[in-house]
C-alpha cells in the first residue's frame, strides 16, 4: 500500500510544483494550495456516487450514444462541476486569490487532488505497472481539464459577468474532458490520440497563464 501512495501522490506533487513555479510574481500560499488540494481530492467521493449508477456501462462496451451520454454528461461535466466547486468553496472569496491567474494555479491544484485519489484506486486495483501511464497522461490530463476551466473562474473573479465566464470554462472542461473519456471508452481511434490530446491542452493552458503572467497586477 505506501507504494501505491507513493505512486500516485509524488507524481501528483510535481504537477503541482510545476504549474505553481510557472506563476512568477505572486506565488500562492501554501496553506491555500493544501486547502484545494485536499477538497479536489474529496470530490472524488461524490463522483464515484454520482458514477455508480452508471458502473456496469463504465466496465461494459456501451454503444456510442450511450458512451456519449457518459463521457459528456456524467464523467466530463459531472467530475470537472465537482472539482470547480472544490476550488470555489476553497478559495473564490479568499484574499488569496486576488489575480485572474489564481484560478488557473488553484485550480490545477484541485484537479491534481482529485486524479491523486483516482490514481490510487486505478493502481490498487490493475497493478504499479498502471502507474507511470496515471502519472503523466490522467494527471496531466486532470490538471488541464482544471487549469482551462480556473482561467475563465480567475476572470469570472474580476468580471462583471462571474457566472458566465465561470459557466464558459465549466463547459470548455466538461468538452474536453468528454473528448478524452469517449476515446478511452470507444476506442474508436488510437489511444495515441489521447496523449496528443493531453499534449495540446498542456501546451495551450502554459499558453493561458503566459497571457495572465502579461497582465497579473504584481509583475
Amino acid at each position: 500500500m505506501p507504494s501505491v501512495l507513493l505512486a500516485a501522490f509524488l507524481p501528483g506533487i510535481f504537477w503541482i510544483w510545476y504549474f505553481h513555479r510557472q506563476d512568477r510574481f505572486d506565488r500562492e500560499p501554501l496553506f491555500a494550495l493544501v486547502k484545494v488540494f485536499v477538497l479536489g481530492a474529496l470530490a472524488v467521493i461524490p463522483a464515484i456516487a454520482l458514477e455508480y449508477p452508471f458502473r456496469s456501462f463504465l466496465q461494459g462496451d456501451p454503444g456510442t450514444l450511450s458512451a456519449l451520454w457518459l463521457s459528456f454528461g456524467v464523467v466530463g461535466l459531472g467530475e470537472e462541476s465537482l472539482k470547480l466547486l472544490a476550488v470555489y468553496v476553497g478559495v473564490y472569496r479568499s484574499q488569496a486569490f486576488d489575480e485572474p491567474l489564481d484560478g488557473i494555479v488553484y485550480a490545477v491544484t484541485g484537479g491534481v487532488g482529485f486524479s491523486v485519489v483516482e490514481n490510487v484506486l486505478y493502481i490498487s486495483a490493475f497493478g504499479l505497472e498502471v502507474a507511470p501511464l496515471r502519472a503523466v497522461v490522467a494527471s496531466l490530463a486532470h490538471a488541464s481539464f482544471s487549469g482551462i476551466s480556473g482561467y475563465y473562474l480567475g476572470r469570472a473573479k474580476f468580471s462583471d459577468h462571474a457566472f458566465r465566464e465561470a459557466s464558459v470554462g465549466l463547459l470548455w472542461a466538461a468538452l474536453l474532458h468528454g473528448i478524452y473519456d469517449f476515446i478511452l471508452i470507444t476506442q474508436l481511434v488510437s489511444p495515441l490520440s489521447v496523449v496528443i490530446l493531453v499534449g495540446v491542452l498542456h501546451y495551450v493552458l502554459l499558453r493561458l497563464m503566459g497571457i495572465q503572467l502579461r497582465q497579473s497586477p504584481f509583475r
